[in-house]
């Protein structure tokens, strides 16, 4: 075997290597984010059912009265602190992603808590389906499905391609800002008009982020795992929410 054999063999075998590491790599992001993602629905699911007999708290739908969970009466109440909660959450499992045991524990604990502070969101979403005046008859079904296929054909194309899409990021952070600062003016405006807009805008600014988180995970020097789930976790959450609010909406507005 000549020299430039034995070379070829060698930069075969070590990308070889690198590879499988890669492969194992994203298939631990991933696993995490389909973990965190449960952890979510779980989390939802206790704030839904949670203490309803013992409910003082209610609404009126169609005349009758229907009593609110207490987890959902309060961070429907206090969205404030849900806000405040959920960026402490995504904060804290941040700045622990690189302690070993501690990181996947403080990842599944944001994704609870998060589920936790949306419940009321798909608590409301499901009674205005009730009365059949939404666009979508079940619009956390029909949301979380769209997430999914959308999320999942993105990362695919992301995946399939290889391109680099690192040249979003600072068309990314600016409309992440407009999208923000949108927010908080709805807030004092309270325009369902704008609210849909601001709807319809987040599902491709994080659709977009899909692309280039994914691209940023496929590099050979991103090792964070916990990390990557992170950025995959938010960027579905957002995704949903915003179509949440779009399919839950009345029709007609």
């Amino acid at each position: 075997m000549n020299s430039w054999d034995y070379r070829e063999q060698t930069w075969g075998a070590s990308g070889l290597t690198r590879g499988a590491s890669r492969v194992a790599f994203l298939k631990r992001v991933y696993g995490l984010f389909t973990a965190s993602v449960l952890f979510s629905a779980i989390g939802a699911l206790v704030a839904l059912h949670a203490g309803v007999s013992a409910s003082q708290a209610f609404v009126a739908v169609g005349g009758t009265r229907v009593a609110v969970p207490p987890l959902v009466a309060f961070f429907g109440q206090h969205y404030i602190i849900g806000a405040i909660v959920m960026i402490g959450s995504v904060f804290g499992a941040s700045m622990v992603r690189h302690v070993k045991g501690l990181n996947v524990l403080a990842l599944f604990g944001m994704a609870t808590v998060i589920g936790v502070v949306i419940a009321p969101s798909l608590f409301y979403a499901t009674l205005a389906a009730g009365l059949g005046k939404t666009l979508s008859s079940s619009p956390i079904r029909d949301a979380f499905l769209l997430s999914v296929g959308g999320f999942g054909g993105l990362t695919a194309y992301a995946l399939t391609t290889k391109k680099d899409f690192s040249f979003l990021g600072g068309a990314l952070t600016m409309g992440l800002f407009v999208i923000i600062g949108a927010g908080l003016l709805n807030l004092f405006l309270g325009s369902s008009v704008l609210g849909l807009a601001i709807a319809s805008v987040s599902v491709l600014l994080f659709g977009a982020y899909v692309l280039y988180d994914t691209s940023r995970l496929l590099r050979e020097g991103e090792d964070d795992a916990v990390g990557g789930a992170i950025s995959l976790y938010m960027n579905f959450l957002n995704i949903f929410l915003a179509l949440l609010r779009i399919l839950s909406s009345r029709r007609g507005d």
